[in-house]
Order: structure tokens, then C-alpha cells, then sequence
């Protein structure tokens, strides 16, 4: 029998008892007014909302037009099943994701479209928005609307190539806030090309999930729930160096 919401102000459908096992439930409260948005359920926004998931954020707005493909089962959280996959007219993303994570939290709202800058300022009064998107282009005009809104975001990225018989490559987190933006020309582009990072198409699982891992900490420092002594803007994990770097601090 599913268990009832324990209150108007709890937006998980069961008790959080790890929270209060661990005594964190008063950092929990940091995020319960928030209002977040994921853009793109592929492989690393897929584990973006895995994760924000699992906080009392008041509401998660996921917005993607897409089908969920054969090839989203293999970089994405959990198992889907075969027959999902097999349906006619294939399952939208945000159905799929809805179906399975509003059975922990009661606050996710799903978008069946695309964010474009005709409709982007529906999401200025959002707390937080990750932006998890293959388009360089409709990535930086997103950005840019959302800084003329005073909307942070976090964007994401992976860059891999195949290095003789291996691979290699890096991960990227970027943020955008009112306080500093001057460094996001220099990390992603503004039309698309061959160095488009997404270009290969080569994303690998564990790949997506520690892009959407080292994002959500990210906006977890943001929201002063973890300590955040650099205040970097831009992360970049190097594969084949096991390297992180912390870059664009503010001044």
C-alpha cells in the first residue's frame, strides 16, 4: 500500500529516515523551497534527476521532447524494461522518468517539449536549472537568457575521442550566476562545429553519471549544503590523468 505524503511541507511519498539517521535533517532544509529545472533527460541529465531527486526540493520540472531509446537504455539510471522499449509510438523520456521517480518524490512535473528561447522565460522564477543539451548553440543562448533573468544554471558536458585502442577524453561542469559569467565564452562555443563536444556521440555510462554527480555537488555547495571553499565555475575531470580542475574562481 503507498504511503501518503506525511505533510504539506514533505514532498517524499515515504519518510526520509536516512536523513534523520544521519542527524542532516536541518540541512536538509536549504533546498525545500527550491523549484528546479532539468533540460534534456539523456544520459547525464537522466542521473541529474536521479540524484535531485533524492532531496526535498519543492518542485522538479524535467522538460524533454525526445522518445526514450534503445540506446538511452544503456547510459542511463536502473533497468528499463524490454517491453517499454517495444510499444508502438515508443515512450517520451519525461513519461518514462516521471513514472519512475514520482513514486519517491511527490513534486516532479514533466515537459513533453524542448526549452527554446521563445519559451525560456517561463523557467525565471526557477531556483536552479540544469542544462544537459547537445546543441552548442541553444545552449549559449539559453545561458544567456537565463543571466538576463538572474536564473543560475549549471551546464554539463563530455568530450571523449578514441586514443589508439582506449579511450579518452574529459568531463566538464560549468555555472552562470548574476556575480560571474565572464568566463562561459571560453567554455563552450556559440554554434556548432566539428570540436562540438557531443559531436561523436560517444557517452559511456559511468561517464554521464559522474558528470551528473560532480553537477549536483556542485549545486549543493551553491546552496550551502556542502562547504565550498574554491567557488570554482568550471570543473573539468581529465580521464586519462585522474585529474580535477578547479578553474574560474571568483576574483
Amino acid at each position: 500500500m503507498k504511503t501518503e505524503v506525511m505533510s504539506d511541507t514533505n514532498v517524499f511519498n515515504y519518510p526520509d529516515t536516512n536523513s534523520s539517521r544521519a542527524g542532516i535533517e536541518f540541512l536538509n532544509r536549504k533546498f525545500e523551497n527550491q523549484k528546479i529545472a532539468i533540460i534534456g533527460l539523456g544520459g547525464t541529465g537522466s542521473y541529474i534527476l536521479d540524484q535531485v531527486v533524492k532531496t526535498p526540493v519543492k518542485e522538479i520540472h524535467i522538460f524533454d521532447a525526445d522518445v526514450f531509446q534503445l540506446h538511452n537504455a544503456f547510459r542511463s539510471p536502473g533497468a528499463v524494461s524490454s517491453e517499454k522499449l517495444e510499444t508502438e509510438k515508443g515512450i517520451k523520456k519525461v513519461d518514462y522518468y516521471y513514472g519512475i521517480y514520482s513514486n519517491m518524490h511527490a513534486g516532479i512535473k514533466a515537459h513533453t517539449k524542448y526549452v527554446t528561447l521563445e519559451n525560456a522565460n517561463e523557467l525565471k522564477d526557477f531556483s536552479y536549472v540544469f542544462i544537459s543539451i547537445d546543441k552548442n548553440e541553444v545552449r549559449y543562448n539559453l545561458t544567456k537568457a537565463f543571466l538576463n533573468m538572474g536564473v543560475t544554471f549549471i551546464d554539463v558536458g563530455i568530450g571523449v575521442n578514441k586514443a589508439d585502442d582506449c579511450l579518452n577524453g574529459a568531463v566538464r561542469v560549468t555555472v552562470g550566476t548574476t556575480d560571474k559569467s565572464d568566463h562561459l565564452d571560453f567554455r563552450f562555443g556559440s554554434t556548432e562545429s566539428e570540436e562540438n563536444e557531443y559531436s561523436n556521440n560517444i557517452q559511456i555510462a559511468d561517464l554521464n553519471c559522474l558528470n551528473a554527480v560532480l553537477a549536483v555537488l556542485k549545486w549543493k555547495k551553491l546552496s550551502g549544503f556542502y562547504q565550498d571553499v574554491k567557488q570554482e565555475h568550471n570543473s573539468l575531470f581529465l580521464i586519462n590523468t585522474n585529474k580535477l580542475l578547479n578553474e574560474d574562481n571568483p576574483a
